[in-house]
């Protein structure tokens, strides 16, 4: 049976067939304020509850992560945060150089990895079209080195990923940050959506397809929990 990763809320882990699968590159992405980065902080806490000797890599881009967050969802567990290391990159170039060197750690092997988000720093470096070419080959480059990682070493690898808006569309309409890419190299693609109530959020499963692919959940101070039965 493959090994999987629980989002700490049931109606997320039954869309995702139990959770995060083990070797694989799951994507989290949505408009700001959707709950990725909480979704993202949620489940690094349960691996770590789960992996008594497992260490989380956590590759903090977009500068999301809070320990006074990270310390509420793990409650009077936070001596946990021994276990969690954390990157800042300042620029892409940083950001590549700190993922190749995830492979350095002898702890890599079956930990929990997390980029938020792998396109925050991305989106400065791309431009023109020699600007954007450089940056979509970085990209190329840290995705193909996250999934080698996640298959060799049977990680957990977890990235969240923004959304822009399209030119020239006729209704407003947001699409991923360089999605032929993450399309591709990502096994899972879950699309967090706000809804008219506040607090609630939706979970769209895109890749894989399944017939049943949409749950509702609530951000709380605890990060992630059922939305309830009214939803």
């Amino acid at each position: 049976m493959e090994r999987r990763l629980s989002a700490g809320c049931t109606s997320l882990d039954g869309l995702l067939g139990g959770g995060f699968g083990l070797g694989k590159v799951s994507l989290i992405y949505g408009e700001a304020s959707t709950g990725k980065t909480t979704l993202a902080l949620m489940v690094t806490a349960r691996y770590l509850r789960s992996a008594p000797n497992g260490r989380a890599f956590y590759v903090d881009a977009d500068r999301k992560l809070s320990t006074n967050r990270m310390t509420q969802i793990l409650g009077d567990e936070s001596e946990l945060l021994e276990r969690l290391l954390v990157w800042r990159p300042d620029s892409f170039s940083e950001q590549t150089e700190i993922i190749e060197r995830l492979t350095s750690f002898p702890s890599i092997n079956s930990a929990h990895i997390v980029v938020d988000s792998i396109t925050g720093l991305y989106r400065f470096e791309a431009g023109d079209a020699e600007r954007t070419f450089k940056a979509n080959k970085s990209l190329n480059r840290q995705l193909g080195f996250l999934s080698e990682i996640a298959k060799a070493s049977r990680s957990y690898v977890l990235l969240t990923g923004q959304v822009h808006g399209v030119p020239e569309s006729e209704t407003p309409q947001a699409e991923m940050v360089a999605q032929r890419l993450l399309r591709y190299w990502s096994d899972v693609i879950l699309r967090l959506e706000m809804t008219p109530r506040a607090g609630i959020r939706q979970a769209v499963l895109e890749k894989p397809k399944t017939s049943d692919n949409i749950c509702r959940f609530m951000l709380s101070d605890r990060g992630i929990e059922e939305a309830g039965s009214e939803w």
